[in-house]
């Protein structure tokens, strides 16, 4: 476990904050010093506004929602809100949109179905986005499920799959980060759209305080160019313009 913030004012004042970052989630969040990504950062400056003692750990995906779901002080960031995990977790805060698409070299597919004739079809294992696609998957069909989204973007890049079905924002993030030509990727309309949370376990203590806490600090944070800042370090200016607006 790495604690990134202690916020010596709080302590014995309220408990610590459990934070749990999923493993392969930039550009939202990471454990790596210095690049912590847009959730890691936002709950950074909440966690210092707030005065609380906030602890970090880093969990593969697959384990995010087990881990979190037993610790009465556990938080996790950036998950997206979609019907079967609804009763699961609190949704203390409304961070991004998440558009998901289907990436190719050369085709543009707005269909799962269409990908998956052409396949194979990279994905990060362990997502609704997998799921999606084994339930579709027919006789013949492949589907690659990966632990790492940069290793889907290298295969997608290399040649050894035929589309990557990933989080808009996090192909454009990764596709720059290393450096491949943006013409070299072609991208199809949104499968889905819902919203990136950060949320807390269902045995979140004191729930409903610490959820206003951060809506009125995240409203600040928007009103005084914080989160502005964020988004354009990670996204580049142009690409922080529009998700403020969406």
């Amino acid at each position: 476990m790495a604690t990134w913030l202690l916020c010596a004012g709080a302590v014995g004042a309220a408990e610590p904050l459990n934070i749990y970052v999923g493993q392969g989630q930039m550009p939202h969040a990471d454990d790596k010093v210095g690049n912590h990504g847009l959730f890691g950062e936002l709950m950074q400056a909440i966690c210092v506004r707030l005065q609380r003692e906030c602890r970090y750990q880093s969990v593969p995906w697959k384990r995010v929602q087990v881990t979190v779901a037993t610790d009465p002080q556990g938080i996790v960031l950036n998950i997206g809100r979609i019907p079967e995990r609804e009763e699961a977790l609190v949704w203390l805060l409304d961070v991004l949109p998440t558009a998901y698409v289907l990436v190719s070299r050369d085709k543009t597919y707005d269909t799962l179905a269409d990908a998956l004739r052409d396949g194979p079809v990279v994905v990060m294992g362990g997502t609704p986005r997998a799921q999606e696609l084994l339930a579709l998957k027919q006789p013949g069909q492949v589907v690659v499920e990966v632990t790492d989204p940069e290793q889907a973007a290298r295969m997608l890049h290399s040649g050894r799959v035929q589309a990557w079905y990933e989080i808009d924002l996090r192909v454009g993030y990764l596709w720059h980060r290393l450096q491949y030509p943006a013409d070299s990727m072609r991208q199809g309309k949104p499968i889905s759209v819902s919203r990136s949370y950060i949320a807390g376990s269902s045995l979140l203590k004191d729930a409903p305080a610490i959820q206003a806490e951060m809506q009125r600090t995240f409203a600040q944070m928007k009103a005084d160019g914080s989160w502005q800042r964020i988004l354009s370090r990670y996204l580049g200016d142009a690409l922080a313009a529009q998700v403020l607006v969406r």
